[in-house]
């Protein structure tokens, strides 16, 4: 995090985000690990007339909070945590930050074939617009499944089948 990123933490607000976000990645990696994706994501989607047992749904989304989430996120997942996906738990943060704020966003996962076998990477995206990802960045990646579900690529065991596995 750069000097000019740190002053920002003066504000609470962004105290607030970063916290929250780090609190949501550490949500994530204890879920991924005990439910199954489609299960977190149900989770993670519901909007903000959910009962929740904190303060989610008085995030506000004006005064760049979005981008705010999107660098908090990607710094506590790789420089804190270094996490090996990274890109997976910032897409989380973000999906459920925009579903709390009744933003209708939805999650992609893809893959692609790299030097070492299959690579996945994973966006969010905003009325089929990426967020935060470029059209020419992803479009090496093959969408092997989306949340909300849109029918063309609803079933995850799709996966598998591009990776050479029985389900």
């Amino acid at each position: 995090m750069t000097l000019r990123r740190l002053r920002e933490l003066k504000e609470p607000e962004a105290l607030r985000l970063l916290a929250w976000s780090f609190l949501t990645i550490l949500k994530a990696e204890c879920l991924l690990r005990a439910i199954s994706l489609p299960a977190l994501l149900r989770r993670f989607g519901r909007g903000s007339s959910c009962t929740v047992t904190h303060r989610e749904t008085t995030l506000g989304l004006g005064g760049g909070s979005l981008d705010r989430i999107r660098r908090y996120s990607n710094f506590i997942a790789t420089d804190l945590l270094r996490s090996r996906r990274p890109c997976l738990l910032r897409c989380l943060v973000l999906y459920r930050y925009c579903r709390k704020g009744d933003i209708p966003v939805s999650i992609h996962f893809g893959v692609r074939q790299g030097s070492n076998g299959l690579e996945g990477h994973s966006w969010v995206s905003l009325h089929g617009e990426p967020l935060f990802d470029t059209e020419k960045m992803l479009e090496t990646y093959t969408t092997v499944y989306a949340f909300p579900e849109d029918g063309q690529n609803g079933d995850p065991r799709r996966f598998l089948a591009i990776a050479g596995r029985r389900s």
